[in-house]
């Protein structure tokens, strides 16, 4: 009895472990490195719940000012260093006119790159348009910057040969063509007067001159409506950038069609516009003619000078190109 009584005991005893303890088979009970993992797992933060505020990490986007170092950051969206006019004027210059200053209060003030005779100016020549104004000069003479800015360019590039880029606070940027030797580097901030380098014959160049651009958004100006080359400063502080000036004057449709009045005048001899704009009447002459030997319209003559297309000329009359 006794012996039946603490097998009983001993039964219990074991039923009573086996439903305390989980279901676990022998190989798992005591698997090596089961604290480590679990430690593991109570120390991972890499899931950020969303919806908790506690846990939300903190991605603020600093803003990139990597461009507000160059000047005119304003208008160009871009520094580059590699191409010399990567802009497109008429996708970025919106507005019907923009008064740019030339030089403003604490800058240095104009200076001329070089103090030569000019050889070429802006416009066409021969087959192809010339964007910049030739000064003479003889190989190693000095090149100094116009206006105060940074240096875009400084390196051998096509047709200009050894040329630097400068631009401006005002938006202008210059460029110093066909140098023996550059004296500047990209990203060099440079004041008027600061040597650029040597004048030379590098590029598309037969004789050693320096080749000047003045440009706005990429587009050439003419360097004369800015400077008097002869008193050596510029004509006035502000200059004032017309959309219809681009088109009349700059642009390189503009530019070839001054190219065949000019051919036209020269063809016609005496028969030209003189100076002032006035052209004088001849026999023969009529609105049509007049037109097309001035490189202009019909139209344009009658509102200039109020006649109709079927006007009556006389001969001697002046009339306004």
């Amino acid at each position: 009895m006794k012996r039946l009584i603490y097998i009983l005991s001993i039964t219990c005893i074991a039923c009573l472990d086996v439903s305390a303890s989980p279901l676990f088979s022998p190989d798992e009970r005591n698997k090596p490195g089961d604290d480590k993992k679990k430690q593991a797992k109570r120390e991972d933060t890499t899931t950020i719940v969303v919806n908790n505020p506690d846990c939300i990490e903190e991605t603020e986007e600093i803003p990139d000012t990597t461009l507000i170092l160059f000047p005119s950051h304003d208008l160009y969206a871009s520094w580059d260093t590699n191409a010399a006019h990567p802009y497109k004027f008429n996708e970025i210059f919106k507005e019907d006119s923009v008064t740019i200053e030339l030089t403003k209060e604490g800058d240095n003030c104009f200076v001329m790159p070089y103090k030569g005779r000019l050889t070429s100016l802006f416009g066409w020549r021969k087959y192809r348009p010339h964007y910049g104004t030739d000064i003479d000069l003889e190989t190693g003479d000095t090149i100094v910057a116009a206006f105060d800015g940074m240096v875009r360019i400084a390196r051998y590039y096509h047709g200009y040969g050894n040329c630097v880029i400068i631009r401006h606070n005002n938006g202008l940027e210059t460029v110093y063509a066909h140098m023996s030797k550059i004296l500047a580097e990209s990203g060099q901030k440079v004041s008027a007067g600061t040597v650029l380098g040597l004048g030379g014959n590098t590029g598309h160049s037969y004789g050693s001159h320096l080749h000047f651009e003045i440009r706005y958004l990429g587009q050439a100006l003419d360097t004369q409506d800015f400077i008097d080359y002869e008193k050596g400063d510029l004509k006035c502080n502000t200059f004032v950038l017309r959309k219809t000036d681009v088109e009349n004057k700059y642009d390189l449709r503009a530019l070839h069609a001054r190219h065949k009045s000019d051919l036209m005048a020269r063809k016609y001899g005496k028969n030209r516009p003189v100076k002032g704009g006035v052209y004088r009447v001849r026999k023969g002459d009529t609105l049509g003619v007049i037109a097309r030997r001035s490189g202009t319209s019909v139209k344009s003559l009658c509102k200039k000078n109020g006649l109709k297309p079927t006007s009556t000329l006389r001969i001697g009359q002046k009339l306004k190109i």
